[in-house]
């Protein structure tokens, strides 16, 4: 276990400069249509404020507070934080993110997880938390490693935890971060002492029948996503070296690409930066922009597009405690009664007024509290 220091040296920092400088940006497609993709005052903008305004070795800063390590094993390697609590009786919690997050979505959580008296959560439970950045992400990435599928990385982190010799863990986690907590808790039962998602990675066929009115009205909104947002899983799925030479080419074409997400994915009424900070954003983007990630990070959508299972089905279900946490912009959200016939064991379903699926960073407060009534519900 060796320990780790984010250090992007000026070269790197010079050439993001210059090729954002030299970008070249078309408004060919006006702003008549905001389904059609990211537009360009939206890209201009956050190109210029990241040209101009961001700082990296701010956000670099910040992350190197936390005490960061590298665990490898079998030849992969895998960056990660352990942030320990300053109070008494810490449970340990794994926190997982999916794509196209980071780490990074997870630093304002922190201090409400790990010393929420001192963050005004009187009486909440304190976490010692390991957040790892996948594997085919960030840090964790190397050209030379071999990319791995959800499955892989769930025996992976099992193995991390084992190794900093946690024999029973809380893991909470959204978008592929949901998929792997789940079938951790597949694989590890008795090592799991329950999962909290903000997410439910439930299969997604629609020839099913409804068998209820909130099913029904799932089903509809299942039946537009897969029409209108599941575009880049194709891609993703099929063809992802190709996009991925793109994308690793010009860091206006990468912002581009995952910006969009943020805007579709968040409940923001079109005015993205009232709900999420844009620093964390472009140190988001940044991360997957210095590492070269972008293509490794699609792999899982790869190995998934090629299985004839689901990660995630009734054959296996998960049967340690789970609780959900439903915010109304996520870009699915399943009914209690399709949730219960994958997980045998739902303990808490906290529905929310606002928010969406990066719940991290549009509503950490409401997170960890829906965090801390789950573990207090399992106790």
């Amino acid at each position: 276990m060796d320990k780790f220091k984010s250090n992007i040296d000026d070269k790197a920092l010079e050439d993001l400069n210059n090729k954002i400088t030299n970008a070249r940006l078309l408004d060919w497609g006006g702003d008549y249509n905001n389904d059609a993709g990211i537009s360009f005052k939206k890209i201009s903008y956050i190109i210029d404020y990241w040209k101009n305004q961001f700082s990296w070795k701010k956000e670099e800063s910040n992350l190197n507070k936390f005490n960061q390590f590298i665990f490898t094993k079998d030849s992969i390697k895998t960056h990660f934080l352990h942030v320990k609590s300053t109070e008494e009786n810490a449970l340990p919690l794994l926190l997982i993110h999916g794509w196209p997050g980071s780490i990074f979505e997870f630093l304002d959580i922190i201090p409400l997880l790990t010393n929420p008296e001192k963050n005004s959560l009187k009486g909440n439970q304190p976490f010692d938390l390991i957040i790892p950045t996948l594997p085919n992400v960030g840090f964790s990435f190397s050209p030379s490693q071999k990319p791995l599928s959800l499955q892989e990385i769930s025996i992976h982190f099992i193995d991390l935890m084992n190794t900093l010799g946690y024999e029973k863990y809380f893991i909470q986690g959204g978008d592929l971060g949901s998929f792997i907590a789940s079938i951790m808790a597949v694989n590890a039962p008795k090592n799991i002492s329950g999962v909290h998602l903000n997410m439910l990675p439930l299969p997604r066929g629609l020839d099913k029948e409804a068998n209820n009115p909130e099913e029904a009205i799932y089903y509809e909104k299942l039946k537009h996503f897969m029409k209108f947002e599941t575009g880049y899983q194709q891609i993703q799925g099929t063809k992802p070296f190709t996009l991925a030479h793109a994308l690793n080419s010009s860091p206006v074409a990468l912002c581009a690409y995952i910006a969009e997400k943020f805007y579709t994915w968040t409940d923001n009424d079109n005015d993205l930066f009232d709900k999420i900070n844009i620093n964390t954003m472009l140190a988001n983007i940044s991360l997957y922009w210095f590492s070269g990630c972008i293509g490794a990070s699609f792999w899982p959508y790869f190995m998934r597009h090629r299985s004839v299972d689901w990660p995630i089905n009734k054959n296996s279900p998960i049967n340690v405690p789970m609780g959900y946490s439903e915010f109304p912009k996520e870009i699915f959200s399943p009914p209690i009664s399709l949730a219960s016939q994958f997980y045998k064991n739902i303990v808490l379903w906290s529905s929310h007024a606002s928010g969406g699926h990066f719940a991290a960073m549009e509503k950490p407060r409401e997170l960890a509290i829906d965090i801390n009534k789950f573990v207090n519900k399992t106790q």
